[in-house]
């Protein structure tokens, strides 16, 4: 078989955020809220404009920029004004960390200049985590997408995986997960969802591949060096160092990788960038090191935020999914009811076809849709709706029917006998005496009139109680699905 040449390239800036989804629990988010305060974490708000430059490094991202790169329906959701405002809420805090990244093949440093946790609707959130690869000048670019490769795996499977090693300082952490969850983010795991956890920190969803970080990876060459098709795979696909710590890529088929990237990858800019989306990581690999500012400000900007919508919108949909097939459809009648008002909740609020203003913004957009089958889940959605709402229809048409049939009796009954039998019985003082001389349809009719008051007033009661029921109901399934219910 013949293999793919590779050629090293030197590597001038390698920057990425890895991003970890997670579930919290639906009745401490204030708590999570005051506790990432006091870790000295700070809320997130687009008019600060003084924050443009404090968490990215040596670059910076414009809060207007952003917020003109997005439709208004969309920056509300991004970008909520007020703290209880529903929609992504924020929260930032500088790292300022020097460390390596070990294996037994390469030896990274890298700088670690921010962290972030992102509140969501639906009790979902991310961290993100910013580094940037020390050094880079000197560092080859199978090294740089080894180090984003290897660091993005928090569960070590492989004997690979097991081989690296995080250094900071005088510290040392054999997993990824320890370093993220005890080091940089301490606490954190004793908010998430446990329930399908199984004493792990990262298996938060049964539905999701969380056991590794998603990779949103901003590299430049040096303006020297070719941007090749094959480095763009490489990249997009983390194909780093193999076992003997020698390049490698994971197709020796050039027609294959020649058709992946026309599926997956954007290249309005090429040959000299290009963009690549997949299902664990979104990737720019570029040679223009005059436009680097201006790639990292839209990778740390507004790129970042539309990849998290999308993740967000991805999880969210994968979840009804996840719930409606544990649904058992004969007893689980309040599941079923907020299952359509979470799916009615998320299409009224958070679902967009359209997020940018600009046309590069919405073709990278829909790419990620597209990679993500977002509308494929979503008519899946749909669809579940569509099944739920014939499902309550013939229950509903069942009870109706039923407390027609009860009604119907009693209005039969009472009108072959008449009301008025023994109801002069009852005037003013109740003659008691009286009912002991009642024949048999006098008492047909005293037991239809009282079994019949009895009837109406529990169904008087049992009506006003389910509708306080679900009032309640509907305001707490209001407060899982936005962190607010106040808009």
């Amino acid at each position: 078989m013949q293999h793919i040449k590779l050629t090293e390239k030197k590597v001038k800036k390698a920057i990425f955020q890895f991003i970890f989804p997670f579930a919290m629990t639906s009745t401490n988010e204030s708590e999570l809220i005051s506790f990432l305060i006091k870790q000295g974490f700070e809320r997130f708000h687009l008019n600060e404009l003084n924050k443009e430059r404090a968490y990215y490094g040596e670059f910076h991202v414009s809060h207007k920029d952003m917020e003109a790169y997005y439709l208004p329906f969309t920056n509300k959701v991004l970008f909520p004004h007020t703290d209880k405002q529903k929609g992504f809420h924020r929260f930032s805090k500088k790292a300022n960390l020097n460390c390596r990244l070990k294996t037994d093949h390469v030896d990274v440093p890298f700088y670690i200049h921010s962290l972030d946790v992102t509140l969501c609707p639906f009790h979902l959130g991310f961290i993100t985590i910013r580094i940037e690869v020390a050094n880079f000048a000197e560092m080859p670019f199978s090294h740089a997408v080894e180090m984003a490769a290897r660091f993005r795996v928090l569960e070590p499977r492989t004997r690979r995986d097991r081989e690296t090693e995080i250094q900071m300082g005088d510290q040392s952490f054999k997993q990824v997960e320890n370093f993220v969850f005890k080091e940089l983010f301490p606490g954190l795991p004793d908010f998430f969802e446990r329930k399908n956890m199984k004493g792990a920190y990262f298996e938060t969803f049964p539905f999701f591949e969380d056991e590794k970080m998603y990779v949103q990876s901003l590299i430049c060459l040096d303006e020297n060096e070719k941007v090749d098709r094959v480095d763009v795979y490489r990249a997009g696909d983390l194909n780093g160092l193999n076992r003997k710590g020698e390049p490698y890529v994971t197709s020796h088929n050039l027609a294959y990788i020649h058709k992946y990237l026309k599926r997956n990858g954007y290249d309005r800019w090429a040959p000299f960038t290009y963009f690549m989306m997949d299902e664990h990581s979104f990737t720019c690999l570029t040679n223009e090191t005059n436009m680097l500012s201006e790639f990292a400000a839209q990778m740390y900007g507004e790129f970042y935020y539309g990849l998290l919508l999308n993740l967000f919108h991805k999880i969210v949909l994968l979840k009804m999914a996840s719930d409606y097939s544990e649904i058992e459809i004969e007893q689980d009648t309040e599941k079923i009811e907020r299952l359509i008002h979470s799916i009615n909740s998320f299409t009224a609020n958070f679902f967009f076809l359209e997020l940018a203003t600009q046309s590069q913004g919405r073709d990278i957009f829909v790419h990620l849709r597209k990679v993500f089958q977002i509308d494929a889940l979503y008519q899946d959605a749909r669809q579940t709706l569509n099944s739920l709402y014939r499902y309550q229809e013939q229950v509903s048409s069942k009870q109706t029917s039923f407390l027609l049939l009860i009604l119907t009796l009693y209005t039969v009954v009472s009108g072959i006998f008449g009301m008025n039998l023994v109801i002069h019985d009852f005037k003013g003082k109740v003659r008691w005496s009286h009912m002991s001389s009642y024949g048999l349809f006098e008492y047909i009719a005293l037991i239809t009139t009282i079994s019949g008051l009895i009837v109406s007033a529990y169904l008087g009661i049992q009506s006003l109680i389910k509708w306080q029921q679900d009032r309640r109901k509907r305001r707490h399934w209001s407060s899982q699905a936005i962190l607010s219910t106040k808009k």
